[in-house]
């Protein structure tokens, strides 16, 4: 199956600010400052069994391969999955030195447990970093992503990520689901010699594998357990007005089923998707009594289709309508995502001197036109 994502060439790639790469470059070192007592300790054996193992094809200006990961999901009820990864990667190039570094993303309803990292270098003892020597940063390769509050990432610098030497990180995570899916990204920039994705499903769910941009591998049973595994994957050379990577590169996309069908955290077609969009949405645009009360006294006398008219107006100089509202949150700077970017954040849910950061017009201007109890 293809993904219509890559018939879109004139879409731009992401735009990185130029405060944003400063950041992320100063959090690096940052991060790299606190490891100069990092601790002798031997890696993984799950590292060690790859440590020697073939290189995927590649050619010289590869930076670096991932020898080994996987990704390993058990979904514990419709509000809990716990998911374990490992990587490994082996460094070819000083300007791979940047697969060093673990970068995991988490929101309010995601909890990280056990980030840890090691290298083994090609001479010399193992080394170890551990969780309590990350940092916690505001989507740093985002442009933008200093202003979101509720979506970063967890960095952890994994020493001596210099070519010739192997680096590799594991992490387990605590989702608390918006959607009963899960996403498994097996090809990258560079090339992957081994994937492995593993999925534990409670007992009468049920499950449907998507694949995109790769040939489709059936997985094996184990138990309770369904296994896939991937081998030797291509990495994908950036180019000019390439689509974005999502579009073109390789992917399963696998939603999970209660017994007796699809829940409010899940969907099987478009129909299912409205409800369970409906149910994330509810109660989202719901006006407080001083909302309501400011936006009756600022319509007096103002004829519903001319009130309309001016909500959808955002111009310099708006109106004393709703619309100066919308205004003021388009214009903001802020920018509130809640549930990850899932869940639209509740207008009348900020305080006062929050509103004109109120993260989404199209939750904002509904709550200032909505009818409320007095």
């Amino acid at each position: 199956m293809s993904n219509k994502l890559s018939c879109n060439p004139q879409q731009p790639a992401p735009v990185i600010s130029r405060l944003g790469r400063i950041l992320f470059y100063t959090v690096l070192s940052a991060v790299a400052a606190t490891g100069r007592a990092y601790a002798s300790s031997d890696a993984p054996q799950w590292m060690r069994a790859v440590a020697s193992a073939p290189l995927p094809a590649h050619d010289d200006k590869t930076d670096a391969v991932i020898l080994y990961e996987e990704y390993n999901v058990n979904v514990v009820s419709a509000d809990k999955v716990k998911i374990q990864v490992r990587r490994a990667y082996k460094i070819l190039r000083p300007s791979g030195r940047e697969y060093g570094i673990a970068a995991v993303s988490f929101n309010p309803h995601t909890k990280i447990n056990g980030l840890r990292g090691w290298c083994i270098p090609a001479q010399g003892k193992d080394y170890e970093v551990k969780d309590k020597e990350a940092v916690e940063v505001s989507l740093p390769r985002v442009a933008g992503g200093e202003l979101i509050s509720d979506v970063k990432d967890k960095l952890l610098q994994i020493p001596a990520a210099d070519p010739g030497n192997i680096v590799g990180y594991e992490y387990e995570k605590e989702v608390q689901p918006m959607v009963l899916q899960e996403v498994w990204d097996f090809q990258r920039e560079i090339p992957v010699r081994e994937s492995h994705y593993s999925l534990q499903l409670p007992p009468g769910w049920a499950y449907k594998a998507l694949w995109f941009n790769y040939p489709e591998t059936k997985p094996t049973e184990n138990g309770s357990q369904l296994q896939w595994t991937i081998s030797d994957v291509k990495g994908i050379r950036e180019e000019a007005e390439m689509p974005p990577l999502a579009g073109v590169s390789g992917q399963m996309v696998v939603s999970f089923f209660p017994q007796g069908g699809a829940s409010l955290r899940g969907f099987s077609n478009w129909p299912e998707m409205g409800t369970w969009y409906q149910n994330l949405t509810s109660g989202r645009r719901d006006a407080s009594p001083e909302i309501g009360k400011k936006s009756r006294s600022s319509t007096d006398g103002v004829p519903s289709f001319s009130g309309l008219m001016t909500i959808a107006r955002v111009g310099p100089d708006p109106p004393p309508s709703p619309s100066a509202a919308s205004a003021r949150c388009v214009r903001s700077a802020a920018w509130r995502s809640t549930a990850g970017g899932w869940q639209p954040s509740t207008f009348a849910g900020l305080a006062p001197a929050d509103r004109a950061a109120c993260g989404s017009s199209s939750t904002a201007v509904p709550s200032t036109t909505r009818p409320s109890t007095p």
